[in-house]
């Protein structure tokens, strides 16, 4: 368990070795200072029965133990210190490489992760691991360490054939403490995937709370999440029962110990091979050795919950990344046209491709429109400039098609394989405003001003890539700290956005009145997930936040679904006029919302069913042409019913 445990922390190891070779120095010399009492205790004791104990040897015995007692304190204190303190290290340096791993995956990494089970992982397994780094390696010191040096003690100092007898019931505690270690991990583990399901549930009906209330579900919620804090509660006490049965064997074993020690010990002291303050001595000893077998069980419990700990938390850790950017990966500083040749993409886990032998391009400039029946493969074909999925390029070739040429590159940008340049000075250039608009408990105005994005010279040190972080990561603790410091003393420049740039792109989202109508306007906050504003305020504040930074493509995702027509028109019309010059890509169920665009593809199970612009889809009078007249009829007769209402109202 041990060697599994050095493996397990030996990143932090490598960062921490200089503080922990000096607690070990001073523990050890804590322990020394801390087995002599007794031993000064004995020795006085058989000279007092001696009668030849003198004032000058008491009083210096006295000196000597203030003296023991003064380092006892200092080097208590600092091996306390730098123990105490690994907790914090470690719990700062696993937040940090948990958060970093989590931030630079890709969405099949979220697709096998809950959100519920991200949280656990992030919060009471790193606190299980920094607790093993400090004050679990406290207990490892007080059962081995300290646990041998007194029985070193008893068997130099008084009698070995003692000191055996003494300690023979401590295997028995290390045979059963193993044993419920080896339970501990399970139940441990099983506790915590228990307190995942409640994070996910937590969540769940927090982002859903207006569909809870619109069914009037709070009574099953409620239900649901009962059952699940129970089978938490029972997986806890599980837990504490196995870890409450290690108190009772010790002081079984220890009772033992002293029964045996006063009955041997009489004998011996009756034969001679022994001193009556040897046997006091041995007492007080098997009396000290209470704490490291309390602490054995301490170590044992706190390491089985590390252990698990770890092996969840590394799952995180040691993801292996489908899309990683070449070591030589070319920036991005523009994006004049895309390319797609014969491109085709699986969904992360399907054998059956999403997207079939699409071929198109788009030139700078260009505003395309991409439609079709739901699961057509509208926003897998948007989101594959974002690189958020594995693409062809990326998978591995298996042995047998090493010896075969390359296979051609399916998505060029620039007239290079998109998979030769860095991802995020690519997506510095892309805008994207996805279906499902995602707004961060802040402000109105902070939410929007996060599409500013700070120049990279300005701060190099927060928006470096992974790569660079990752090594930082890797300095010794010192460094990590002084240069965490100097992060915190000089923070990052604010974005530097006027407050007619900020005015301009809520006008173009068709915010402007909804503004006005806002408790604190900008300042309003959204609540959690934006839950205080209705969809069609969250999509439009996101159109806002993307346009801020001015971006080479803006890719809407049918991001306008929760609006009317008419505001709808009103943004479609004045991004139009905003972004003239500028590439568009635009996903929408309404087909009005993209009859101006220069280029319209039809997507039909993945394929290119039919492409060209308005006029010439309308002409083919295919289903681009049959969608198109429904909905304008439709649009028709609901205009016709509210003049109807209006009129009679």
């Amino acid at each position: 368990m041990l060697f599994k445990l050095k493996r397990q922390f030996q990143w932090f190891l490598d960062h921490y070795r200089r503080e922990y070779f000096i607690a070990i120095i001073t523990v050890a010399v804590n322990y020394a200072i801390a087995i002599a009492p007794p031993w000064f205790a004995g020795y006085i004791a058989d000279r007092i029965l001696n009668l030849d104990l003198t004032m000058e040897s008491l009083i210096y015995f006295v000196i000597m133990l203030l003296v023991l007692t003064g380092i006892y304190y200092a080097t208590g204190y600092l091996w306390s210190y730098y123990l105490i303190k690994a907790y914090d290290v470690t719990e700062l340096m696993a937040r940090q490489r948990t958060m970093l791993k989590i931030l630079n995956q890709n969405a099949p990494f979220f697709q096998a992760q809950t959100t519920g089970s991200l949280m656990g992982k992030s919060t009471n397994d790193i606190n299980a691991m920094a607790e093993m780094a400090g004050f679990g390696m406290m207990t490892l010191f007080d059962s081995t360490l300290y646990q041998f040096a007194i029985i070193a003690v008893m068997a130099i100092g008084g009698s070995w054939q003692l000191t055996l007898l003494t300690v023979l019931p401590y295997p028995l505690l290390i045979f059963f403490s193993k044993k419920i270690g080896d339970r501990l991990y399970t139940e441990y583990d099983l506790a915590q995937q228990a307190f995942d399901d409640i994070n996910d549930r937590v969540l769940e009906n927090i982002q859903g709370i207006r569909v809870v209330r619109a069914f009037a579900m709070e009574d099953q919620e409620q239900e649901g999440f009962s059952k699940l804090s129970s089978n938490l509660n029972r997986q806890n006490m599980k837990v504490a029962k196995l870890d409450a049965l290690f108190m009772p064997v010790s002081r079984l074993i220890q009772g033992i110990s002293f029964l045996v020690a006063l009955v041997v010990g009489a004998r011996l002291i009756s034969t001679h091979a022994i001193t009556v303050g040897q046997l006091m001595s041995h007492v007080f000893y098997l009396g000290m050795l209470a704490w490291p077998m309390i602490a054995m069980g301490d170590f044992i419990n706190i390491s089985q919950q590390a252990t698990a700990s770890v092996d969840r938390v590394s799952e995180i850790w040691n993801w292996k990344e489908e899309i990683t950017d070449p070591p030589e990966a070319i920036l991005c500083p523009s994006i004049q046209k895309i390319e797609f040749q014969n491109f085709s993409f699986f969904w992360p886990g399907h054998n059956e491709p999403m997207l079939k032998d699409l071929s198109f391009s788009i030139s700078s400039g260009m505003t395309v429109g991409v439609v079709g029946r739901v699961g057509a493969g509208k926003t897998a074909l948007l989101k594959q400039l974002l690189r958020t999925y594995p693409q062809e390029g990326d998978r591995p070739m298996l042995e047998q098609d090493k010896t075969l040429p390359p296979p051609a590159e399916r998505l060029t940008v620039n007239g290079l394989p998109i998979r030769l340049f860095d991802r995020r000075s690519l997506r510095r250039q892309i805008g994207y405003v996805p279906q499902e608009s995602i707004l961060f408990s802040l402000s109105v105005r902070n939410n929007i001003l996060m599409g500013a994005r700070t120049k990279e010279e300005n701060w190099p040190i927060r928006d470096k890539d992974a790569a660079r972080e990752i090594a930082f990561w890797k300095n010794p603790y010192r460094t990590i700290v002084e240069e965490v410091e100097a992060r915190e003393k000089t923070p990052p420049p604010p974005p530097s956005v006027s407050d007619d740039l900020l005015t301009h792109v809520i006008q173009i989202a068709d915010f402007e009145k909804d503004v006005e109508q806002l408790p604190q306007g900008l300042d309003t906050m959204t609540g959690e997930q934006g839950i205080a504003l209705s969809g069609g305020q969250k999509q439009r504040i996101s159109i806002a936040r993307a346009l801020l930074s001015d971006p080479e493509v803006l890719i809407l995702d049918d991001c306008l679904s929760a609006v009317d027509a008419i505001t709808e028109k009103n943004v479609l019309q004045a991004l139009t006029r905003e972004r003239r010059g500028k590439t568009t890509l635009v996903s929408s169920h309404r087909l009005s919302a993209i009859r101006d665009a220069d280029l319209i593809l039809v997507l039909e199970d993945g394929r290119i069913a039919a492409r060209g612009t308005h006029e010439e889809l309308m002409a083919q009078k295919g289903w681009y042409f049959e969608q198109y007249e429904l909905q304008q009829l439709e649009e028709k007769r609901a205009g016709q019913k509210e003049g109807g209402s209006y009129a009679n109202g």
